[in-house]
């Protein structure tokens, strides 16, 4: 299969990377697919990412710099969206890394099935991980999965071997489809993902999974998700995504029921869990415990929080209830059952 004239725009948001950034460019060099243009989104970083960004863009012209203040992660790949002039889009983390086959065998499937989605797999690696450990093309283990009901199978396959089903740096997007796809600006730095996944569902005809690593998430020092419980990040998505779902999911008449209990399934127990059961478990400061507390009494009785408590289960909204009355204490000795 000929997919050598297909561009691929490979977008990376970067800000304050220069420990990884430079091993991440050249995993997108080393692609065997060459024909690719990567939009480095500089996201006001004060370090040296902007000079290693200069150094691959000055000698590889596929490699294009875009300055922005500082605005978070959403908002730099939304410059990247609006940028990308490819048939197909990739998306990075600036810390991570990709083998050399990521983009040819994605960009193999998309075309073989003619679909507007493709996802592969993903594997955690050691912060001093070197491209050289990277996975190598392996042609007899890799299998294809086609799949034609997006909003039923994307769900109901996809979640149990990939947890991880929301991660953009695991797939590559058919431009076409994005046109009106952005991630919410207000999310910089978690949540986003969840959002423009919905999004993106809603509006393919089919995917394809397949079996190979595509990208390799690093555990590392600089990472917004992995360096332990963040209770203010946290209740910042919870305050975002209570009336932003309720506005643009449940007020829409026209929604597909099979997305609306999707997007409700998934987000109401975020917020279950944002706002009580982690605050519970993971932190026994009380200024936590009261900041949470606020920001449920701030939306509790109103229509977009409705909608999400009519979606806990009968147990959760027994300690919704002791959370509001600050019984904390009793909650923590029950907290096995949470």
């Amino acid at each position: 299969m000929n997919t050598e004239s297909i561009l691929v725009s490979v977008i990376i948001p970067i800000y304050n990377d220069e420990l990884y950034l430079k091993d991440a460019l050249r995993s997108i060099q080393q692609q065997t697919h060459t024909n690719f243009e990567c939009f480095c989104i500089n996201d006001g970083s004060v370090d040296l990412s902007e000079a290693i960004i200069d150094e691959f863009a000055e000698k590889d012209s596929r490699f294009i710099k875009i300055n922005k203040s500082n605005g978070g992660v959403s908002e730099a790949r939304n410059t990247g969206l609006d940028a990308a002039n490819g048939e197909y889009v990739y998306m990075m983390d600036h810390d991570d890394l990709i083998p050399k086959y990521t983009l040819k065998k994605l960009l193999e499937a998309a075309q073989k099935f003619n679909t507007d989605l493709v996802r592969g797999r993903m594997m955690m690696i050691s912060e001093d991980c070197k491209l050289e450990q990277l996975p190598e093309e392996d042609h007899k283990k890799n299998k294809l999965y086609f799949y034609k009901n997006p909003l039923t199978d994307y769900y109901r396959h996809i979640r149990h071997k990939n947890k991880r089903w929301y991660y953009v740096w695991m797939c590559l997007f058919k431009k076409s489809v994005l046109q009106n796809v952005r991630f919410h600006d207000h999310l910089r730095a978690g949540g986003e993902d969840f959002l423009f996944t919905f999004d993106v569902v809603a509006r393919i005809k089919s995917f394809v999974q397949i079996t190979d690593v595509v990208a390799c998430h690093r555990y590392s020092k600089i990472s917004t998700t992995l360096n332990g419980y963040k209770p203010t990040l946290f209740f910042n998505i919870s305050e975002i995504i209570i009336p932003y779902i309720y506005q643009k999911y449940a007020l829409d008449k026209n929604i597909d029921k099979r997305l609306l209990w999707w997007v409700y399934r998934k987000e109401a127990y975020a917020i279950y869990r944002f706002l009580i059961r982690n605050p519970i478990r993971k932190n026994n400061d009380i200024k936590y415990l009261k900041q949470a507390r606020e920001i449920i009494l701030k939306h509790n009785n109103s229509p977009e929080f409705d909608e999400v408590l009519k979606r806990w289960n009968f147990r959760q909204k027994i300690f919704f209830r002791l959370f509001i009355k600050e019984e904390y204490q009793l909650i923590k000795k029950l907290k096995l059952f949470m």
